[in-house]
């Protein structure tokens, strides 16, 4: 395991101190609250059919980010008590790539960006556990879509680096200070950046990503750009091919 999970340290979540308990409840509310003034307007009877469709798809988006938002509460509190399950095997990083870009492509549309994927040129695979990386690649694309720019293209690119698979995740933003960089990757670390409106954070999503990624053997570093971020995955490579 490359994290130390110890039950006395001050960061576990048996410690998570009363204004983090509140600034969690208050994201969890807000998408709460707005599926709830939803379903209000659908039991008016005087909607039309496109109506119903609008406030459909809103509760949808609504419910999708209040479990992500549950999913990373939970995913931060496994690895603090130290009961996460591995199960290390080849994997093809183009297929997580691609369900992860499925996912939350809903969430891209709403500013009007495209996630776009490139993967190696031969049918290479990589030494990781499906489900922890699809939870990396969600957390850092959930990221990525958050503090990228309007009707920007972000891009999931699956490489070679000096011998070892480099899965990147690149936004288009206004990038990340060097003051920022100290509590990044910290258990509640959000960071002041402007975001859109829809947005709700518990300040886990790239804590958990880091984590996860040395989980399983690898390591999550970030390269400042001038226009955005390239956060990047690396991890062992297998030698078995894939089939897809």
């Amino acid at each position: 395991m490359g994290f130390n999970m110890d039950a006395n340290n001050t960061g576990a979540t048996p410690h998570i101190s009363q204004q983090m308990f509140a600034s969690m409840a208050h994201e969890l509310k807000s998408p709460l609250t707005l599926i709830s003034g939803l379903s209000s307007e659908l039991q008016q009877k005087n909607l039309n059919i496109q109506q119903y469709a609008k406030y459909a798809e809103r509760i949808q988006f609504s419910s999708d980010r209040l479990l992500g938002l549950v999913d990373s509460i939970l995913q931060g509190y496994r690895l603090d008590q130290n009961m996460l399950e591995l199960n290390l095997e080849p994997i093809c990083p183009k297929v997580v790539m691609e369900e992860v870009a499925h996912e939350m492509s809903p969430h891209a549309r709403r500013q009007a960006q495209l996630i776009s994927i490139k993967s190696f040129k031969k049918k290479q695979t990589i030494i990781a556990d499906k489900h922890c990386l699809h939870a990396v690649l969600f957390n850092l694309l959930d990221n990525a879509i958050k503090y990228s720019n309007p009707e920007t293209t972000i891009e999931l690119e699956a490489r070679l680096r000096c011998g070892v698979a480099q899965l990147a995740v690149k936004d288009y933003g206004r990038g990340i200070t060097k003051a920022e960089l100290k509590k990044l990757f910290c258990e509640f670390g959000k960071i002041k950046r402007p975001v859109p409106n829809w947005a709700s954070s518990t300040g886990l999503g790239l804590y958990v990503a880091r984590q996860l990624t040395e989980a399983m053997n690898g390591r999550l570093d970030l390269a400042r750009r001038k226009d955005g971020s390239s956060f990047l995955v690396n991890l062992q490579l297998s030698t078995q091919l894939s089939l897809f």
